[in-house]
């Protein structure tokens, strides 16, 4: 992720809410402000 996209990534991820379940690899925001980072799931939730 380049660097002077990280505080503009944070904040959509802080956006995100999510209900059960999530599985670990799910990918929970694709592409991610335009940098072409998919967030990714590291753990499960059932």
């Amino acid at each position: 992720m380049p660097k002077d996209k990280l505080f503009d990534c944070m904040k959509e991820i802080r956006k995100l809410n999510l209900d059960a379940p999530v599985n670990r690899g799910d990918v929970l925001i694709a592409d991610v402000c335009g940098t072409g980072v998919d967030i990714v799931a590291s753990g499960e939730v059932k």
